[in-house]
């Protein structure tokens, strides 16, 4: 309780410095304010599961209630709940959305340099599950709307804070689709979002590119189920469930799905080969072409990442059989994570991974699945992101990669939203630890993100003066 009244009380000291002068916001003054209220909300363990993300909307509602901005909880039963905060504008536009989810993935503390839930403050990072998956990205999203009603910014379209719950299970209690199906009217008939999915890279200290993730895979997630002969395990049993198993995996492990170059992967390579040299770059500059030379399709498909964005992929991520050492099972199973292009058809992805086991007893179970969306790029919100790059980082490219992962962004497409994955923070592959251990976002990034999702919400949604 006592360091969560220090850090209120800087908070506090902090509101005036940020409204103070009318030559635009203090944003040194709200990155300390940012770091403040991220650290309390990296000490809100919403790991999912149960995901319990009401004590995070009721957090961000009593953040609003003191700027008075309207807000409300909405409540998913079972402790999962949406908070959805809202800056009137004239209406002459419609709203954008600053969409991001309040759970996060499981910890596991003892591989973590610092406890996971503690917020804490070391050699200019704050460390914590969620810090960049994304409860940073979260707070850029509400200083942006705390600077804007501070500096009286007039609005021609409103513009809508939504936290989220269960995104990163997605199933029964997924708030995007609970605003979707049951509360649409609250979204006020929006045209625009921004959230997470691609952010800004780092190669030795240098920034290559912003990347704005305008499409992305969907989900075909499956449960194999194998059955056999149970027995005790002293005497083997080739027939056995787990045995049937193995064997089919193996068969899987080593197959590659075929090869399709969809448009926005097309564009995305083409758009990189400017960022390269030599054999890469030439290959990039043409992938149909390349794909059709041995040489360079090897080249294209030796990075994980690009093979991802040129096929179907398949993670298998589970597995299960007996409880006891010395017991055959009946009943083995294994879950896959499968990651479909825009276009796949999941149907006749799952009949091909049925050729691949080569074992018509392993019943094949679908757990959950969506369908690949995709935005254009000819969109106010796309070109205020550009005028962010134009001003803070002169002559980088923008581009456009397709997230291999699935996120959110895929529901609202499919209601007609404009849904940009863009989180602007500069980082290198050792900053990106969403996901795994030691969780982190540098107090620079921090700064960074709430200065740069300002700019872009105030380039698109303030009213002409």
């Amino acid at each position: 309780m006592r360091r969560r009244s220090v850090v209120s009380g800087a908070i506090v000291l902090l509101l005036g410095a940020a409204g103070a002068g009318a030559a635009g916001p203090d944003f040194d003054a709200a990155a300390a304010e940012a770091a403040g209220v991220l650290q309390q909300y990296l000490r809100i363990d919403t790991t999912n599961p149960p995901g319990r993300e009401k004590a995070a909307a009721d957090f961000f509602q009593a953040l609003f209630e003191k700027e008075g901005i309207a807000s409300e909880v909405i409540d998913l039963g079972n402790g999962r709940a949406n908070v959805l905060a809202c800056l009137p504008g004239t209406g002459a536009k419609r709203p954008i959305v600053l969409l991001n989810h309040m759970d996060v993935v499981p910890a596991d503390a003892a591989r973590w340099t610092v406890p996971p839930f503690s917020g804490e403050i070391r050699d200019g990072y704050l460390w914590g599950r969620g810090a960049t998956d994304m409860k940073g990205t979260a707070i850029c999203h509400f200083l942006t709307m705390l600077l804007l009603r501070r500096a009286g910014v007039v609005l021609d379209r409103d513009v809508l804070f939504l936290g989220t719950a269960d995104e990163e299970e997605g199933r029964d209690s997924n708030g995007v689709r609970a605003m979707v199906e049951k509360h649409r009217e609250k979204l006020r008939d929006a045209e625009l979002a921004l959230t997470e999915g691609a952010t800004i890279s780092v190669e030795n200290g240098r920034t290559t590119a912003w990347n704005v993730d305008v499409t992305e895979k969907s989900v075909l997630w499956l449960r194999l189920v194998a059955s056999g002969k149970a027995g005790h395990a002293s005497i083997p049993e080739p027939d056995g469930a787990v045995a049937k198993l193995v064997r089919a995996l193996g068969r899987l492990l080593v197959w590659e799905p075929p090869v399709r170059l969809i448009p926005a992967v097309d564009a995305y390579f083409r758009q990189l080969a400017r960022t390269e040299s030599g054999d890469l770059a030439r290959a990039l500059a043409d992938p149909k072409a390349s794909l059709e030379d041995p040489k360079r399709r090897a080249l294209l498909l030796a990075d994980p990442e690009r093979a991802a964005a040129l096929r179907p992929t398949v993670s298998v991520t589970g597995l299960t059989g007996s409880e006891k050492v010395n017991v055959h099972p009946g009943r083995a199973t294994a879950t896959l994570d499968c990651r479909l292009l825009p276009g796949d058809d999941p149907d006749a992805f799952r009949a091909g991974i049925a050729r691949v086991l080569a074992d018509p007893s392993i019943a094949i179970e679908v757990i959950e699945q969506s369908r690949a969306t995709a935005s254009p790029i000819d969109t106010p919100l796309f070109h205020a992101i550009e005028k962010a790059r134009d001003r803070f980082d002169p002559g980088v490219p923008i581009l456009t990669p397709p997230l291999t992962s699935t996120t959110d962004a895929t529901t609202l497409r499919a209601i007609g939203m404009v849904v940009y994955g863009f989180e602007p923070f500069r980082l290198s592959d050792d900053d990106d630890r969403s996901h795994g251990d030691d969780e982190r976002l540098s107090l620079a990034n921090l700064r960074f993100g709430v200065e740069v999702t300002y700019e872009v919400v105030r380039d698109l949604a303030a009213a002409p003066r």
